[in-house]
């Protein structure tokens, strides 16, 4: 059981790292876009690349965050008796 555990956390490591590595250079590959010689933009346009990164970044972390809640109480969804 021990070594399964270890396996699944080493693809984990391997696999977060080079998907992270990924998105970093995608980040800086974007990053080259803010050269005003080259390119043309506004300031809505850039904050709708920004709005959708940050969302994405925030939904991907509550991801995390829920799939590490362990939740072991039960609890009725309403507790009030019938009369």
């Amino acid at each position: 059981m021990k070594d399964k555990r270890k396996d699944k956390n080493i693809k984990f490591l391997k696999l977060a790292e080079a998907r992270t590595n990924k998105i970093i250079d995608a980040i800086i590959n974007l990053s080259k876009l803010s050269n005003r010689q080259n390119y043309e933009y506004n300031n809505e346009e850039v904050y709708q690349i920004f709005a959708r990164l940050k969302k994405e970044i925030a939904d991907t972390e509550a991801m995390f965050k829920i799939n590490n809640k362990k939740n072991s109480n039960f609890q009725f969804k309403s507790t009030k008796p019938k009369n």
